[in-house]
């Protein structure tokens, strides 16, 4: 190739390169326009919120191992290479999806507001907690494919591996609140008070199509998660409460 024909080369790619992220299709001309389509730039912001959004939903629905490009793409609404532009591989995708849906859930629990009251604030973040899983059933199938792949790529991502989890300063705060007012037992831990609430949130979400299949009954129905809601409140709160006189 000489040397002309180089330089044209890498120009074109480096053109086709700044290009990427636009829409594939633009809107159709008016009556009377111009006949020719013109692409319509898109925000590289949108791009990828559509691109994580639709991942997100395919990873939960598929797993890592079933998940496609192909079909993430079309729920996007751009192509495969749009994909392959902004994360490389299919792995590095669903590590996005981990850190986004960490970064969610982080950032619901930085939101919550520790009342004064240590019983009340206890009980609000029970509530507080359930809530976010049962509104966003596509964090738990995912974490629960991930720990079917034992961890494997949370472990490897920085972002969520150095992210300091407020639930649990939440927790030990109120936890120790209690015990300094005499509401709540002195022995116990704050690790397992937060592992009760997650596992009485987190199980009956990820667990509800079979136990609803042999129970009989809709657990994902109104009457059903209000009324685990406050039983998850009442057993996490009898666990951890001061018995009658106690210093």
């Amino acid at each position: 190739m000489t040397e002309k024909n180089t330089a044209s080369a890498a120009n074109k790619s480096s053109r086709n390169r700044r290009a990427m992220p636009v829409a594939d299709t633009a809107p159709a001309p008016a009556a009377g326009g111009p006949t020719r389509r013109v692409s319509a730039r898109v925000p590289e912001e949108q791009i990828e919120h559509r691109i994580l959004a639709a991942a997100i939903a395919e990873f939960a629905e598929h797993g890592f191992a079933g998940a496609r490009i192909e079909r993430i793409s079309k729920q996007a609404g751009t192509v495969d290479r749009m994909l392959y532009y902004y994360y490389g591989n299919k792995e590095r995708l669903y590590q996005a999806v981990l850190e986004k849906l960490y970064a969610e859930m982080i950032g619901a629990q930085r939101d919550f507001v520790l009342p004064p009251d240590p019983v009340a604030g206890m009980r609000q973040l029970i509530e507080h907690a359930w809530d976010h899983y049962a509104a966003n059933p596509d964090l738990v199938r995912v974490i629960m494919n991930e720990n079917l792949l034992r961890g494997r790529h949370i472990r490897q991502s920085q972002q969520v591996g150095r992210t300091s989890f407020p639930l649990v300063e939440t927790v030990a705060e109120i936890l120790s609140a209690g015990q300094a007012q005499g509401v709540f037992r002195r022995d116990v831990k704050a690790e397992h008070v937060l592992m009760s609430i997650m596992s009485l949130g987190f199980f009956y979400i990820s667990n509800q199509y079979t136990c609803s299949a042999w129970m009989g009954v809709d657990l994902m129905s109104r009457p059903r998660r209000s009324a685990w809601r406050a039983h998850i409140c009442e057993v996490v709160l009898r666990s951890v409460e001061a018995a009658p006189g106690a210093a």
